[in-house]
């Protein structure tokens, strides 16, 4: 059976892919203002790490969506052992199953980049309300790659497309957001050096997710300078 590299993730159970990793996370939400009175979405929620720590140190209401069944049953069941009350969907955030101004703060953690960009940025806008505020940490280019590096990217890890810095803040724009911060930066080598990336599972992998992996790692080592990922802070007005 061949592997995506998200099927990769979901199966083995990696939390804080992202560069910086769930110390970034953490520190990205204690400067915002939440308390218990805000309703909070974590797109792409992923084994329900963040969904954890927001509902434990804030009391706010979260809501967590994945569209990989294997991550909902890793929050799932990370969930039901804490005794968290977390509204959890099988969905995909080009297409919320939530009503238009739901929520005063979403935050997608190396998601949006694996959706239709455009889709998912539309979406995030309508379900956030009126001086609501999306967090989104994506995988950005550091410049513009060569058409045979970005097919490369593109087919591994099942993209669209892959935006530089520009392309982003345009793209932002382009569905209504204001405000918009570049809260960090870095490259995809700079990031892995930061990132607290760990994995829940304790067995061996089989040969096709280790072939998935070490490509990932191949990449990151050909294209690591090249490629990036940004914290990226915008805004509904």
């Amino acid at each position: 059976m061949n592997h995506s590299y998200q099927d990769a993730l979901a199966i083995i159970g990696i939390e804080g892919a992202h560069p910086g990793g769930f110390e970034l996370t953490k520190q990205l939400l204690k400067n915002e203002k939440i308390d218990h009175t805000s309703k909070i979405l974590d797109a792409g929620c992923g084994t329900g790490q963040t969904s954890a720590f927001l509902a434990k140190t804030f009391l706010c209401q979260v809501s967590a969506l994945d569209h990989h069944p294997e991550m909902v049953k890793h929050a799932k069941k990370r969930f039901q052992q804490a005794n968290l009350s977390i509204d959890l969907y099988k969905s995909s955030i080009e297409e919320l199953p939530f009503e238009d101004n739901s929520f005063d703060l979403i935050i997608a953690e190396s998601t949006t980049a694996f959706t239709d960009i455009q889709k998912s940025l539309r979406e995030f806008y309508r379900v956030l309300k009126l001086g609501g505020t999306l967090l989104s940490i994506d995988m950005t280019a550091e410049i513009s790659l060569d058409p045979a590096s970005k097919k490369e990217i593109m087919n591994f890890y099942n993209l669209r497309d892959v935006l530089t810095q520009s392309e982003w803040l345009e793209a932002f724009q382009q569905n209504g957001f204001t405000d918009l911060k570049i809260l960090r930066s870095s490259t995809v080598l700079e990031g892995l050096l930061d990132s607290s990336a760990s994995s829940s599972s304790i067995q061996p992998l089989n040969e096709s997710l280790k072939r998935v992996m070490d490509e990932h790692y191949r990449l990151i080592l050909t294209y690591g300078n090249s490629l990036g990922y940004r914290v990226y802070r915008a805004s509904k007005k």
